[in-house]
């Protein structure tokens, strides 16, 4: 490293990514998380850390050259502190990434200082906080350009790719194999299928003021499978029929309110991606190219007076997925509804309630056959006491929370509940002289109450 590179990294930048953040806590009892539902706070029994060191690698001609990364690691339970792999016999789940790794460089157009090329594996995404949903996630490994001035506004541009294990499956009509392949002990003849997929994502994004106290976006990712053709073609495999493109569109519309701030968010999914509602971004697996998901999302922060806030997430959904395996077409419709009011009591306590539902119906139709209906209803409500450096900001941080969640898990049609650790049980069958049965209640109680103890922040 220069001299000149070496004078940039000091202690105040070693530790300025955009992704650093933890939470850690203590709960009375173990439960089923379902934030993306009903809302995060006293909604989250992991203990996650992800740091994200940035350092300055050299400062020419006005030219930056910064490279930042971010580590995460997570567990999924309490218990053995140490322990690192649970399938070995030893304690909780623990996962851990290397989530970023890029470098990024500013300065290169003289007549556009601001803008930036980067290289590497990069987070592009964007959240709705409460639900810690990304309503867009185009994040990988990849090349972009970013606040790249363009009219009035700045343009974003990206090419990131994702390789992820994929468990196929047949179509309706099925595969055959050449000759000279073994059988998969049925008499029948194996069939080879691709165990991974890559997904391409091209992203383009414009962001723009179109008045005073507002932002606004528009956006269009094409998802683009990579399908292999020829290298499963000699086996009568043809990927590229379970295998579609994908199509995101995004138009979001920010403004100034009541001393904060409100996003709407219009987003329209099409194509193999549509099957994963809020996680339309990767290829989900045999969806046919009319499937589509219509999403409505509007959230944010409103200062009501100087001691009384709210944070609040909406979402409404409208899908139509068919799936070109089983013959199977299913229309549903989604309402989210995540109200978080919190009051300043001291300068470094408020107390803050988050109450939170979420409903969802679908009409599912079997070619042939009659259709089959469902519904689901959850609810959560948390009464927390937080302790927080400047308690009349929403989104102060660090913070330490006493709380306590009561959960409910309302009609559910073929389910017997959602929130406990659940069980398994074997039923005799006396009309088949004692034949055992397994019976499984895997899903738990329908209503949940716990308390616990939780710190959070970001930096």
């Amino acid at each position: 490293m220069s001299a000149q590179a070496s004078a940039a990294v000091t202690p105040d930048v070693a530790l300025k990514g955009d992704a650093s953040y933890f939470r850690a806590g203590v709960y009375s009892r173990h439960f089923n998380n379902n934030k993306g539902n009903v809302g995060r706070l006293g909604n989250e029994h992991d203990n996650y850390i992800e740091l994200a060191p940035s350092v300055t690698l050299a400062e020419v001609d006005g030219t930056e050259w910064r490279f930042t990364t971010s580590f995460a690691m997570s567990t999924d339970e309490e218990g053995a502190w140490q322990a690192t792999d649970k399938a070995a016999g030893n304690g909780e789940n623990i996962a851990f990434a290397n989530t970023q790794a890029f470098l990024r460089v500013t300065g290169l157009l003289d007549s556009d200082k601001g803008a930036a090329l980067w290289v590497g594996k990069k987070y592009v995404r964007v959240d709705s906080h409460v639900v810690d949903n990304y309503w867009r996630n185009v994040s990988g490994n990849g090349v972009g350009i970013e606040n790249l001035s363009l009219g009035s506004g700045k343009l974003r541009a990206n090419w990131t790719r994702r390789d992820d294990a994929r468990d196929f499956a047949l179509k309706a009509s099925g595969y055959s194999l050449e000759n000279g392949h073994n059988d998969d002990g049925d008499g029948k003849q194996a069939v080879t299928k691709p165990s991974r997929t890559a997904t391409n994502m091209f992203d383009v994004e414009y962001g723009f003021a179109p008045f005073d106290s507002s932002w606004a976006s528009v956006g269009y990712t094409l998802v683009a499978p990579q399908r292999y053709a020829s290298e499963y073609s000699n086996y009568g495999y043809k990927l590229k029929e379970e295998v579609g493109n994908g199509h995101l569109f995004t138009a979001v519309l920010g403004e100034s309110l009541l001393g904060g701030w409100n996003n709407t968010v219009v987003r329209y999914v099409k194509g193999s991606t549509a099957g994963a509602g809020l996680w339309s971004h990767t290829y989900t697996g045999s969806k046919d190219s009319s499937s589509y998901n219509i999403d409505i999302i509007d959230f944010g922060a409103v200062n009501f007076t100087e001691n009384f806030n709210m944070l609040y997430h909406t979402w409404f959904n409208f899908s139509k997925v068919k799936n070109s395996l089983d013959n199977k077409e299913t229309h549903g419709r989604d309402f989210q509804l995540v109200l978080r009011p919190q009051y300043k009591l001291t300068k470094m306590t408020r107390l803050i309630l988050e109450a939170g539902m979420f409903t969802s119906s679908s009409d599912t139709t079997v070619f042939g056959d009659e259709s089959e209906k469902g519904n689901t209803q959850q609810q959560k409500l948390t009464l927390a006491y937080g302790i927080t450096p400047d308690a009349g900001n929403a989104w102060s941080r660090p913070e330490i929370r006493f709380f306590a969640t009561y959960k409910h898990f309302g009609h559910n049609e073929g389910r017997t509940g959602t929130y406990g650790n659940g069980f398994t049980v074997n039923l005799m069958d006396k009309a088949t002289a004692g034949a055992s049965t397994v019976d499984s209640l895997s899903d738990g109680r329908k209503t949940e109450f716990y308390f616990g103890v939780q710190a959070e922040s970001w930096f």
